[in-house]
């Protein structure tokens, strides 16, 4: 473990560390490639997702003392309760989607779990606990700060879902809101990783199981989107509730300090 005392030096770890494990996560096919793992199957999702969770530990490591690091990351939260607050915000999408759409004809399991359990794991770990986490927690810095750069890796790393610019702008777009979204729910349930994953995970999930205009992509179809807008919005009415039920406060963080 480096103990770094100063917050400039704490930055500068976590950009470059962000930088460095964005840039292995657009290269870890290379891995199950090298071991002549077919690609597209849960072996090679499994075999690309372990590198970057590996990655992801070593780093958090570099840093945070060896016993702190599940509570860092939020791995040792309270499951049951952060899964039963995304069933119950992703509730819209799965009482309307089948009403308005149909269930996807491709539909198993395995496309299940390589398209929503696996990248709802992976992307809230690596950018929510490990990437917000290190300006967040770590370095100190505001909330807006802390979500800024993650979002954009997150929002850059889903253009290739767009077919033109506008498209690939949108994709863009949208997934930059949802990193700030999925961001400011992690803190709010104090880290909470399964809460995020949850959301991650269900949202993602009723993209694969129902077809309905603009789940094809990340930016969605506009019923999709206002759907998507009042899953979210249900969300953060249950946290608000949650936190002013028990009298405390529902984000007690520093916003723009840097």
């Amino acid at each position: 473990m480096v103990t770094l005392k100063s917050k400039t030096a704490k930055v500068i770890f976590a950009v470059i560390a962000c930088f460095l494990v964005n840039s292995l996560w657009g290269n870890a096919w290379h891995v199950y490639v090298w071991l002549k793992i077919q690609g597209g199957t849960i072996l090679s999702s499994f075999v690309r997702d372990l590198v970057m969770a590996i990655a992801v530990l070593l780093g958090t490591y570099i840093v945070i003392q060896p016993k702190e690091v599940c509570s860092f990351i939020g791995l040792n939260s309270n499951f049951f309760k952060g899964f039963l607050v995304a069933v119950l915000s992703v509730l819209p999408l799965y009482i309307v989607f089948p009403i308005i759409g149909s269930i996807n004809p491709d539909l198993t399991l395995s496309l299940i779990i390589r398209k929503s359990l696996f990248p709802g794991f992976i992307e809230e770990f690596l950018c929510r606990a490990f990437m917000f986490g290190l300006f967040f927690r770590y370095a100190k810095v505001g909330f807006i700060w802390a979500t800024l750069l993650p979002a954009v890796l997150f929002g850059l790393a889903h253009t290739y879902q767009g077919y033109d610019l506008v498209s690939s702008l949108a994709a863009f777009g949208v997934t930059f809101i949802g990193a700030l979204y999925f961001s400011w729910m992690y803190a709010a349930w104090d880290f909470n990783l399964w809460v995020v994953f949850g959301l991650h995970f269900l949202m993602n999930a009723a993209w694969v199981i129902f077809n309905v205009t603009g789940t094809e992509v990340a930016a969605g179809g506009l019923i999709s989107n206002i759907v998507r807008i009042i899953s979210m919005a249900l969300a953060i009415g249950i946290t608000i509730y949650y936190h002013k039920k028990k009298g405390e406060k529902v984000f007690d963080y520093p916003i723009w300090s840097f």
